[in-house]
């Protein structure tokens, strides 16, 4: 059982905080459940099952529309209905073809770089279960050597058939999700950095339950509509659904932000930093088209009032190579007032890492922005 909502408490400087050890002690014993779902974009439905669970007790209605996406709805004084969006999707891989020596050759779904997939631990999703596999290239460093990374087009996936038909016996068919598995584990010397595969964005959907469960016995706060979105990595389509859908006064979108905060990196080229906070977004845009968010300035404001007042340390955002759910949600309907929140993560679709410091901040911030708006 998850352990039950805590009621804020004055610190020793008198602002408002929460249980902050707690929310911790909660993100260590969940986490790895949350990143070891298999919920490749578009294939999300075991990931939405375990948050179901985690949810049931700490919301009024949840439902599951036709994109997949999880839209839980919490009753609150009926003054605002606020939207919060948190991704359940993570990037993987998709059987496109099956070989005469029984390789899988694939495409990807959403930003799978080729640097990131060398000797990777895969597991492919069949109709009889999930397969073991390992990524490799024709080149795999012995015998032969490759002086450039290859193109994603020349990767395949071994998963010990020694034929097509053993494959297909095996349950293997074009179409089969794929996602790239990482363990996660703790780091540092308190434990306090968590690495893992899908923090992008199960460290945010845990966020979000863990709110879920803080605003359950508040009695002064807006209608909350909890929306776990689908195939945000391809192109955030299942949150621009749910918001057409809902027509929110306010939308909030939970996701990662680029920790850049590496040896040699310049510091005119950081982005942000691990332990200095969760980050409000003020602008992105994606690399390959206009599509982006200016955040709404009011919401913006409004969250750094309440980082001061509660004492949370902040970091801002200008990002100018991707973008999250609030691209498309602050379009629909004439338009959305919308922000983020985000949690700054070390290499960012690959084997992830962020602070749990930076974690419980995000949700305090989350948490009290959201009491600000009753």
């Amino acid at each position: 059982m998850m352990a039950q909502a805590r009621k804020r408490y004055m610190t020793k400087r008198g602002t408002m905080s929460l249980d902050r050890k707690a929310i911790g002690d909660d993100f260590k014993k969940d986490i790895a459940a949350l990143c070891a779902t298999h919920g490749v974009s578009g294939f999300e439905d075991e990931t939405i099952g375990l948050i179901k669970n985690m949810i049931r007790d700490h919301v009024d209605e949840m439902d599951v529309d036709v994109m997949k996406n999880l839209i839980a709805f919490k009753k609150g004084n009926g003054k605002a209905k606020v939207m919060i969006v948190a991704h359940t999707d993570e990037i993987g891989l998709i059987v496109k073809r099956i070989d005469s020596k029984g390789f899988l050759w694939f495409e990807v779904l959403g930003g799978v770089r080729a640097q990131a997939l060398f000797g990777k631990h895969v597991v492919v999703k069949t109709a009889l279960g999930k397969l073991d596999g390992l990524v490799n290239y024709v080149k795999p460093g012995r015998p032969d050597f490759m002086e450039q990374i290859p193109d994603l087009q020349d990767f395949f996936i071994d998963v010990g058939a020694k034929s097509r038909e053993e494959a297909e016996e095996m349950g293997v068919e074009v179409g089969n999700p794929i996602s790239i598995d990482y363990p996660v584990h703790f780091l540092g010397k308190d434990g306090s950095r968590v690495a893992g595969k899908a923090l992008d964005n199960r460290a945010c959907v845990f966020q979000l339950v863990e709110v879920l469960k803080l605003l359950k016995n508040e009695q002064n706060k807006p209608d909350i509509y909890a929306v776990f979105s689908s195939q945000e990595e391809v192109g955030c389509r299942g949150a621009k659904t749910a918001a057409y859908n809902l027509k929110p006064d306010i939308a909030i979108s939970l996701d990662i932000a680029i920790a850049n905060d590496l040896s040699d990196v310049a510091d005119r080229k950081i982005i942000t930093a691990l332990d200095k906070g969760p980050v409000i977004k003020i602008m992105d845009r994606s690399k390959t088209s206009s599509v982006g968010v200016i955040s709404t300035p009011s919401v913006v404001d409004g969250m750094k009032k309440v980082a001061r007042e509660a004492g949370i340390p902040y970091q801002l955002e200008v990002y100018t190579a991707g973008t999250t759910d609030s691209a498309t949600v602050h379009l629909e309907k004439g338009g959305i007032a919308s922000g983020a929140i985000l949690l700054p993560t070390r290499y960012v679709h690959s084997y992830e890492l962020a602070s749990v410091h930076d974690l419980v901040a995000g949700i305090e911030l989350l948490y009290f922005y959201i009491k600000a708006l009753s």
